[in-house]
This record gives C-alpha cells, structure tokens and sequence, in this order.
C-alpha cells in the first residue's frame, strides 16, 4: 500500500505524461518523465570516452584512458554516465538534491535504467549506494542516491545492498579543489556487517555525479578492501 505522502506526491506529480523538468503536460512522455524539449537540452557524453571513467578525450590516447586513469590508482573496474554534468542536467541535478525535488529519483532512475538496458550494462550481482552522513541525511530528509539506486534495483531485479556507511562528516565536495576533494574524502567510507552477503561478488555503486571520481573511488575501496569482487559504477553525470 503506497503512503499517504506518496500519494499526495502522485496527485502533484501524475505517474504519466507529466515532464518533471518543466511540468508539460503531454501523452508521449509516458512514464519517463521527461519531454522531448527537455531531453533535447541533456548534452549526452559521446565517444571517444575514457573506458574506466568517461571522460571524453581525444583519440589516440594509449589503452583508451584518460591521463588520470593512467597515473591514478583506481579500486573500480569502470564508471558510466549518460550525461555531462552541464546545462539543464546539471540544474535538475542540484535541483533534486538542494531543492527538495525527492521524485526526480524516478526521471533519473527510469533514464540510467534505459542507459543501462541499452549499453549491456546490467550483469551485476548486487546493486549499492554511496551513502550520506546522518547529519546531512537529517538536513535533506533523503539521500539521493539511493532513492536511484532502489529504483534501479526494482526495475532490473538486481538485490539492493545497504552495505556502506559515511564515518564521517566531510566538506561538500562541489566547494573543494581537485586535490581537496581527494584529501577530503579519504577513509570516509567503511562497510557494514551486513557486507558479508555481498563478499565475492560484483558490485554496481549508484552515486548522482562523477566529477573528479575521489567519492566513488573511495567507496569502491572500502567494498574491495571487504572482500567484493568487482566494483562498477554509474552516475547520471560526468
């Protein structure tokens, strides 16, 4: 049975039809919640990427890889993301984060699903999320991530796992410099006792953005250093 605020949630926002982004109503947006117009204005990443982050790059780089994933350390396999983190996604990212806009889990859940089926991008035993410090999880009422992440895992009937915990409060990452936000994050993130189911296995972490990748590199450690197997990553952009 669906709660009272999700209904009411539902009688604001219809389940169908409606765009999310600039609240048009028409019949071929479907259950993806997002129009045509508004989709337009998400810039997708196109090839040539970095195969282990996505960055773009030029062609001609060795292997495939970007300078930082030559000379950096990296605990997961690959990160993927649809989108560069500009323009309109940009907005409508930090609108749900910032502006309690808690349902755009399913515009952005329903679009990395589709990204996810359209790329072969699903052979995963165990989805998880990056998770939020209970100080900023009681300011925002929700963590983002893994409002995205159980949708993905409903969807693609992969297990979600609530595996991860954020030790510590640390400094917003968008506030910090590239060598800062490394520093910052650093020791972190530890894994629960409930990570034991997910010992040996292959892990998809679900995080909003990828930027300079020290958040999901950092949780993708603290999962290998536990026992995991294997550790991917997506996020709506980069």
């Amino acid at each position: 049975m669906k709660s009272y605020a999700n209904s009411f949630m539902e009688l604001i926002y219809p389940e169908k039809n409606v765009c999310f982004i600039c609240e048009a109503y028409d019949e071929l947006i479907g259950d993806r919640y997002l129009c045509r117009d508004c989709e337009a204005h998400f810039k997708k990443l196109t090839p040539p990427l970095c195969r282990k982050c996505s960055k773009q790059i030029d062609y001609g780089y060795a292997d495939n890889l970007c300078s930082e994933c030559t000379d950096t350390n990296k605990y997961f396999e690959e990160s993927k993301s649809p989108y560069s983190y500009e323009g309109l996604v940009k907005k409508a990212i930090y609108s749900y984060k910032y502006y309690n806009k808690a349902y755009y889990f399913k515009l952005f859940g329903n679009i990395l699903v589709e990204f996810m089926k359209n790329t072969g991008y699903t052979d995963f035993d165990f989805i998880v999320s990056v998770p939020l410090h209970r100080s900023r999880m009681q300011e925002r009422g929700y963590n983002q991530s893994q409002l995205i992440a159980k949708y993905i895992s409903e969807k693609l009937s992969i297990p979600y796992a609530d595996v991860l915990k954020r030790t510590r409060k640390t400094q917003k990452q968008s506030r910090q410099s590239r060598l800062s936000r490394r520093r910052n994050i650093i020791n972190a993130f530890e894994t629960k006792k409930s990570a034991d189911k997910i010992i040996h296995s292959s892990v998809l972490l679900v995080d909003d953005i990828y930027t300079t990748g020290a958040t999901v590199n950092e949780c993708a450690r603290a999962l290998i250093n536990k026992g995991v197997s294997k550790v991917s990553a997506i996020t709506i952009a980069r």
